[in-house]
């Protein structure tokens, strides 16, 4: 099962299909944003839901990272606007991998691997932590009655974490 991602795993892990992820960063970042009518989320480390299952967050004073389907026109808007940048204003490829935990086993599997509190965290937050001894950003989500929780991963981790992640929502699922 290491380095699937097409699989739900038991309704607790899963890959989202057909995302891309786009990065902007750079000092002149809401300037830059208010010309082209790109809405930021307010504070660092919030978000804002994009389409049916994207959102852009920000994640520093200078920096965001859109992540939602390859046609959702919020990535044209931002290609096109980078494309026009004038050097204050930088594309930065992401380079991690999205995984979603959800159901009610996820915060059963984040308890085992991860310190903070889930259950206390608001949604719509990012906060970086370490998942399974991997850093990730880990998203909190409202889905319906219940929450979910989108984790960015580095590529070169996300096979580990996928696996291990795996085998506990596997024995939660057994007990």
């Amino acid at each position: 099962m290491s380095g699937d991602y097409s699989v739900d795993l038991q309704g607790v892990l899963e890959r989202p299909a057909g995302t891309v992820k786009l990065g902007a960063k750079g000092p002149r970042l809401q300037a830059w944003a208010a010309r082209h009518g790109i809405a930021l989320p307010v504070a660092i480390y919030d978000t804002l839901p994009v389409g049916t299952d994207g959102v852009l967050a920000r994640v520093g004073s200078g920096e965001l990272i859109l992540e939602c389907a390859a046609d959702e026109p919020l990535r044209g808007q931002m290609e096109a606007a980078l494309a026009a940048a004038d050097g204050d204003v930088y594309r930065v490829e992401q380079q991690s991998l999205s995984l979603v935990l959800k159901g009610d086993a996820a915060l059963v599997v984040l308890a085992q691997t991860c310190g903070m509190d889930w259950a206390r965290e608001p949604t719509g937050r990012i906060a970086y932590t370490r998942v399974a001894g991997a850093s990730c950003a880990v998203l909190p989500l409202a889905d319906g009655d219940r929450r979910s929780y989108r984790l960015w991963v580095d590529y070169s981790l996300a096979s580990y974490l996928w696996a291990t992640l795996a085998q506990i929502a596997a024995d939660v699922r057994a007990t």
